[in-house]
């Protein structure tokens, strides 16, 4: 369920509307989200951004952070964190292109590492 209100007095610029986005899984008591909006949306508009967010958190960001481990990369200086990022999202789109079958992406991972020929037939999925 969402909510919608625009902002009477603006919180910093381009700030338009708050929005409160009441989620309910199962039995679990039910997580209260709240957002600032620069648009005022519909309610059903606001839960489609919210989904379509957290699509791509678990859809992106799960995979880096839990198969190849982004947040414990120790690359902190100079252009190092940028080049790391590059290179995780790189082998991330490499191992989700490698299986046309629902294989994991932990097994493609350890697939690569104890099986050469797979490696390299992953590898040569790039264009």
């Amino acid at each position: 369920m969402a909510e919608v209100a625009p902002a009477t007095e603006p919180l910093m610029a381009g700030h338009k509307a708050f929005v409160r986005v009441t989620s309910r899984r199962g039995d679990a008591a039910p997580k209260i989200r709240l957002f600032m909006a620069s648009t005022v949306p519909s309610p059903r508009q606001a839960l489609d951004v919210t989904r379509a967010h957290w699509q791509i958190e678990n859809g992106l960001h799960w995979i880096l952070d839990v198969h190849l481990r982004e947040d414990l990369s120790r690359a902190r200086k100079d252009n190092a964190p940028a080049n790391v990022a590059l290179l995780t999202r790189i082998a991330r789109n490499i191992l989700q292109l490698a299986d046309n079958d629902k294989v994991p992406i932990s097994h493609r991972i350890k697939k690569c590492a104890w099986n050469d020929d797979y490696l390299i037939n992953t590898i040569a999925h790039m264009r």
